[in-house]
């Protein structure tokens, strides 16, 4: 997935009525996946799921596995400071810890821990 153009004409096209469709899709977003050990595309299936709140997205995202698990844990971290996106990031956490990956372990040690709990401290709503 070098160009980000591909990327956002397979997120439009991650969503079809299709079944078929949005089966090779998945398929192409996870083999990317396992090829590119980056965050683009964490980052980006991230950025689109709470946009859009894409049942395929959530799906792709709460089977990530090692080392994409860092680029997810980041990138919630950067969300959950955010009051406008905090219910869903929390709703995206809650799915993959639901889930009980295998790099379950790391959240303990992730900067994302102390940002709850902070959030958790402060936050009203």
């Amino acid at each position: 997935m070098a160009q980000q153009a591909n990327v956002g004409e397979l997120l439009a096209m991650l969503d079809s009525p299709m079944l078929g469709v949005r089966d090779d899709v998945t398929a192409v977003f996870k083999e990317n996946l396992n090829s590119d050990r980056g965050p683009m595309l964490v980052n980006t299936l991230v950025d689109y799921y709470l946009e859009t709140s894409s049942q395929p997205a959530l799906h792709i995202l709460t089977t990530l596995q090692e080392p994409h698990d860092k680029h997810l844990l980041d990138r919630i971290n950067e969300y959950v400071g955010k009051a406008a996106t905090r219910l869903s990031i929390l709703s995206l956490l809650g799915h993959v810890i639901r889930l009980q990956p295998s790099w379950k372990h790391k959240l303990s040690q992730a900067p994302l821990l102390p940002s709850l709990l902070k959030c958790l401290k402060m936050d009203t709503d």
